[in-house]
């Protein structure tokens, strides 16, 4: 008795999902606060880092996104300058730290998710 093969559980790679998964990296955003950029990309994450957000934020890093663009309030901007600054190997700066820098005085715009570049150069 023999036994019937099974299909194989890895995923064929294909342009357009390579390409899908490139773009998924590549999603991010970016805040100025005080004219400093800080830029997160979900390709730049690591599961660590998302793991310290949610516990910091109670936010995935989707669900920052999306709460930047529905309710970008100094929480959430000092959530994003957090998680670049933690990206750039800063790993011991507590949340906290830079919520207490951020304030409604403080001067910062929003770059759309997934388009985490340069900002704008006339805001």
């Amino acid at each position: 008795m023999t036994t019937p093969s099974r299909p194989s559980l890895q995923r064929k790679q294909t342009r357009s999902s390579e390409k899908a998964r490139k773009e998924e990296l590549d999603l991010g955003i970016a805040v100025t606060v005080d004219d400093r950029q800080y830029t997160v990309r979900a390709g730049d994450l690591s599961s660590l880092d998302a793991m310290h957000l949610r516990r910091e934020t109670g936010f995935s890093f989707r669900g920052l996104m999306m709460a930047a663009t529905r309710d970008p309030d100094i929480d959430i901007i000092a959530a994003i300058v957090w998680l670049s600054r933690r990206i750039d190997g800063e790993l011991l700066l507590s949340y906290e730290d830079v919520a207490g820098e951020i304030t409604y005085d403080s001067e910062f715009d929003i770059v759309n998710p997934g388009e985490a570049g340069e900002p704008d150069p006339e805001t």
